[in-house]
């Protein structure tokens, strides 16, 4: 095994030792082998391939091809071409595994089961790193930086799980790594020669051995160990490469809680097909719509997406501080909600009625006064537990929510603010829905009847979930998406017009049981908007069609009544949409915003148009294949282009310059099928050589010497013989050398000529000309 080989094996055993710390994250873990196969076969390929005298760069994108395929065969062989072509279906269905895996990864914690989406993710993770460890160290020969992808494959694996031993993993990944060092050592100094060790005499200390290797083990040891015990002397760094020794503080009283976005989490929930149970209660509210069960409240909107703020948290008063903005004349009646959750429930806020007056749970709890929320500290999760919430049911007057007074400043300077470049065409909107309104409080409910009765809105959970200004023009343009698009637009649009609003995230009440308890279940996730008036404080708004309007906003005159709620926020869920645009587009907010129903031309396009066509995976997948196509076919294509430039028939008699290309197109004829080149020897030489190694009998024989003949006389001889039949001779010396190799040479002499060497060894001489014209200009 010589020292390129050995280097190859050890980049991917140390791949695979490194995803071992991926282990504890999916069971069960065939996968693993899955993904150890697949290593296996791109080393094999870019051994193969780098035997040949092929580009460097087409080594990792043949590799990449080869894994494509074997992807194809493995997780979408129903809808490939041929069973392995990745074809439009078979792309369709690695996307749509890729997006069901990414919505695992937000639904499971670790060990997550093994579907088919998530094991693609992690064997695609795998083999990815694989490919970058065996570009870096093999075919660039830079081993050393080859520990960069293991350390961020290690980071990763270490950092969803950041609670096994990862000093094991640690310890493996180490291993790995030394393990390629050594054999990049090893082949370094096999390139001096014969190494001189010593006797026990002269090199003392060494037992007779190689001292580099006695060296190198001993760094090699003493890193490892030092890697392994430095952390836990160093107990503040609790969440660094090797994970957490001993825990850190987490969330104390006084601390700073910055929560990630859960919208991601409440996508994924509404996407999957199952109905997994989370959560049942019993309460003694009277009406249903009052038991939204809220986690948490993005406040933040910085155009893209949004998010919680960061705020301080209290150890759990109680009871509860007074709501805020809350007055004694608003009517309110008391609440007693009785929450068992599920274990596999692993959210970090805990599910309460709102507003709470009192909260009797047991864990280690935190307080945060802005949005009334409890989140769990050092690791505390809302599953698996039983609790009871205190909590009122709101019930202001439609009159009371129109006299509101102006929100003070505490409440507008921060749920007012929105980014600079938010879209004029939002504002406009807005302004249009509520040209009618006098008060802040029916411009809200004019938004909320636009969604879901009269804008012709309809409720479609395969809209991406993206909360970004941009998301929202398409919203309003295509008027199809869910409860995120719709809180959230709203939310903006409230701001737009002077409302101070926010997004909640949590549950809709659920599925009552023949016992009198409710169910709630990951389908019954939901987003809507809560906005702010003075007297009342934050109050609940539902723009989402068929979803339990509160009885504040349908107490209008000449509003109808809430529409019959859906049992949850499931894909088949039906909402009836309300009245479509008509062609003449009769409606100013459809004139400005481009959804002038069917006929529409403006903004934006049919929903149902842009849900048919591809999807940018599918649009990337289509170009890196295409672009890898090309790469793969340059060589064969400049190979066929040369030949026919070099033996191209010209009326006029031989050049010296057409003799010398048609000795070269002999030279490359036989360097494709393996006899490369040496430019030491003499023409008469060279001939021979490709006479001997390629069998050549009769025919093919003497145009090869009359080649050779007519180049001597052109590159030595005052004058020359005219041979005007070059070009027969050099075809048939080319047929004769390919008669001789069996057709797998011949294929691989089309396919992947060694000569197009030539074509690299171009491109370099042009650049460095270029490079020195612009550094020596005269």
């Amino acid at each position: 095994m010589n020292g390129r080989t050995r280097i190859a094996f050890c980049g991917a055993a140390a791949t695979m030792l490194t995803a071992f710390c991926l282990w504890p994250l999916v069971t069960p873990t065939g996968w693993m082998l899955q993904a150890g196969f697949l290593v296996l076969v791109l080393t094999c390929v870019g051994l193969g391939l780098r035997r040949l005298p092929v580009p460097r760069p087409v080594v990792p994108l043949v590799q990449l091809l080869v894994v494509v395929l074997l992807l194809t065969v493995f997780y979408a062989s129903d809808t490939a071409l041929g069973g392995i072509l990745p074809g439009p279906g078979a792309i369709r269905e690695l996307s749509s595994l890729f997006s069901a895996g990414t919505s695992d990864m937000t639904q499971y914690s670790a060990p997550a089961p093994a579907h088919s989406g998530l094991t693609l993710i992690l064997v695609c993770g795998v083999v990815l790193i694989g490919l970058l460890v065996d570009l870096v160290a093999v075919t660039y020969q830079r081993v050393a930086l080859a520990g960069l992808p293991l350390l961020a494959l290690y980071s990763v694996g270490t950092g969803l799980h950041p609670k096994d031993t990862v000093w094991f993993w640690f310890l493996l990944a180490a291993l790995g790594y030394l393990a390629l060092l050594m054999a990049e050592g090893q082949d370094r100094l096999s390139r001096w020669g014969r190494v001189f060790h010593g006797t026990p005499a002269t090199l003392a200390g060494t037992g007779g051995g190689n001292p580099l290797s006695s060296t190198g083990y001993r760094i090699a040891t003493l890193a490892v160990v030092a890697g392994l015990l430095l952390p836990l002397g160093l107990p503040s760094l609790d969440t660094g490469l090797l994970g957490r020794f001993g825990g850190g503080p987490g969330i104390g009283s006084g601390s700073i809680i910055t929560a990630v976005n859960p919208l991601a989490s409440l996508a994924s929930s509404l996407s999957r097909q199952t109905n997994t149970k989370v959560l049942s209660y019993t309460t003694t509210a009277t009406n249903p719509g009052d038991q939204y069960l809220r986690i948490v409240d993005l406040d933040k909107f910085d155009g893209v997406s949004w998010t919680p703020s960061s705020h301080q948290v209290e150890s759990v008063p109680s009871p509860l501080p007074t709501t805020d903005g809350l007055s004694t004349d608003t009517q309110a009646q008391s609440v007693q909600t009785q929450i068992t959750t599920q274990p596999g429930f692993v959210q970090q806020w805990l599910p309460m009625p709102y507003p709470a007056v009192s909260v009797a749970v047991d864990g280690n709890w935190r307080y945060e006064p802005e949005g009334r929320t409890l989140v769990g500290a050092n690791g505390q999760v809302a599953g698996d537990l039983s609790y009871t919430v205190n909590s009122l049911a709101l019930r202001p007057t439609v009159e009371q929510l129109r006299t509101a007074a102006k929100a003070p400043a505490s409440i507008t300077g921060t749920y007012l603010s929105l980014p600079k470049n938010f879209p004029a065409a939002i504002v406009t909107a807005a302004e249009g829905v509520t040209r009618n309104a006098t008060t802040a409080y029916d411009k809200a409910v004019a938004l909320q009847d636009w969604f879901t009765t009269t804008g012709g809105f309809s409720y479609n959970t395969q809209v991406k979930a993206d909360t970004g200004a941009n998301a929202m023009l398409d919203f309003l343009r295509n008027k199809q998406g869910y409860c995120v698009h719709f809180a959230t637009t709203m939310a903006a649009m409230a701001r737009a017009l002077g409302i101070p609003s926010r997004v909640a995230i949590g549950f809709t009440p659920g599925t009552k049981q023949s016992n009198g308890t409710w169910e709630v279940g990951t389908k019954d996730a939901h987003a809507w908007p809560e906005l702010y008036f003075s007297g009342v404080g934050w109050i609940r708004f539902e723009p989402t069609p068929g979803r339990y309007a509160p009885d504040y906003t349908t107490a209008t005159a000449g509003s109808t009544a809430a529409p019959k709620p859906a049992t949850s926020d499931a894909p088949g869920a039906t909402a009836a949409p309300g009245p479509k645009a008509s062609a003449g587009c009769t409606d100013e907010i459809q004139r400005r915003t481009g959804g002038c129903g069917t006929d529409s031309a403006g903004i934006g396009t049919d929903a149902t148009t842009r849900a048919g066509g591809p999807n940018p995976l599918e649009l990337a997948l289509i170009a890196a294949g295409a672009l890898l196509l090309a790469l793969l076919l340059t060589p064969m294509l400049w190979r066929l282009r040369a030949r026919s430039r070099r033996l191209r028939r010209r009326p006029q008699e031989l050049s010296e310059e057409q003799v010398l290309a048609a000795w070269t197109e002999l030279i490359d004829s036989a360097w494709d099928i393996g006899i490369p080149p040496d430019e030491a020897e003499t023409p008469r030489r060279i001939a021979a050589r490709i006479v001997e190694l390629g069998e050549l009998k009769d025919e093919p024989r003497a145009a090869a010497g009359r080649l050779a003949l007519a180049t001597e006389q052109v590159l030595y001889a005052p004058r020359r013989e005219a041979h005007p039949a070059l070009r027969q001779d050099v075809r048939a010396v080319r047929g004769g050398l390919r008669a001789s190799v069996g057709r797998g040479a011949r294929i691989r002499a089309v396919l992947l000529p060694p000569s197009s060497a030539r074509l690299n060894r171009g491109i370099r001489d042009r650049l460095s000309a270029v490079l020195r014209r612009k550094r020596d200009p005269e």
